[in-house]
């Protein structure tokens, strides 16, 4: 039976280096009508990849109620990789809980989700948006559109346009620089910061599983991969910045 596009995106693995790879394997569990085929059962055993990474106990408290919220659901190896960079980049800033007055990632074009969420207290306060739940997302392709304006406007200016992919960005080399420089638009410990953009993945991710196409798998593959790939250059610039003034 001929492979479809989505199921060679699980058959490719990890990325192999490619500027413009979207091969992670983050879907690797979304149960999409789309995947839900004997190859792509094949599949979705990743070894440890597939399992969910808890929450440490020398997290602070405001970190282990809101990764609580965003790591229910397994969205498979990808994503769980994710929540591991996330783990060890709130680690490395010690927990910090961010500067007093909310200062955190612009929320310019942010998708209207994550301001109701945090409004409600991230799911802290249980209610319709807690226990793993989040903001509803009526409209996958809107939310696909508002959250790629988003993630554009958090660019630091040494990030290089796609120019075959509209929207996307080149991964392909590190810059060395100070983190709170070379990573500026995403250097903000807290909730808000990366977890943030983790939050919005997460429900991203539920929703494609429920209901989404093929191309909307697609993307929402590529934007984990894409804020997967930034963060790790943000946690390698924060351990080294911290080694030279130790």
């Amino acid at each position: 039976m001929p492979t479809s596009s989505a199921q060679t995106v699980f058959l490719r693995g990890r990325g192999q280096g490619s500027s413009t790879d979207t091969s992670d394997p983050s879907a690797s569990s979304v149960g999409s009508p789309l995947v839900n085929s004997p190859a792509h059962t094949a599949l979705t055993t990743n070894g440890s990849g597939d399992i969910i990474p808890p929450c440490p106990s020398d997290a602070a408290e405001w970190f282990s109620k809101v990764y609580r919220e965003v790591s229910q659901c397994n969205l498979g190896g990808g994503f769980n990789a994710l929540l591991g960079v996330l783990i060890d980049l709130e680690r490395t800033y010690k927990w910090d809980k961010g500067t007093k007055g909310g200062k955190g990632l612009s929320t310019l074009n942010c998708p209207l989700q994550l301001s109701v969420w945090i409004t409600a207290g991230r799911g802290g306060r249980g209610g319709v948006l807690g226990n793993g739940v989040g903001p509803t997302i009526a409209s996958l392709a809107v939310y696909d559109t508002n959250w790629w304006k988003w993630w554009d406007g958090l660019q630091p200016a040494w990030r290089i346009a796609d120019r075959g992919r509209p929207g996307r960005f080149i991964r392909d080399v590190y810059p060395a620089g100070k983190p709170e420089d070379t990573y500026l638009p995403t250097h903000h410990p807290g909730p808000n910061g990366a977890l943030s953009l983790v939050a919005t993945l997460y429900w991203w991710g539920g929703k494609v599983r429920e209901d989404g196409r093929q191309e909307e798998l697609e993307s929402w593959v590529d934007a984990v991969t894409d804020v997967k790939w930034m963060l790790r250059g943000l946690l390698a610039a924060e351990l080294k910045a911290q080694k030279w003034t130790s």
